[in-house]
């Protein structure tokens, strides 16, 4: 994996607040810790797939 092209990656992850408004009644009866581990999931989730993104693009 050492010819994957590095890039800067200046993400932050969403705050509480926009994932519980993201979540709108999905979320209505969560717990802010479960809600919380959502948000944490779904950032993680967001740099793997980018990650997949840029392995295909360099490997045509």
């Amino acid at each position: 994996m050492d010819d994957i092209i590095e890039r800067e990656c200046a993400s932050e992850p969403i705050t509480l607040d926009r994932c519980w408004e993201l979540l709108a009644e999905d979320a209505s009866e969560l717990s802010d810790e479960q809600v919380d581990a959502i948000r944490r999931h779904a950032h993680a989730m967001a740099h793997v797939l980018v990650e997949m993104f840029l392995i295909t693009e360099s490997h045509p």
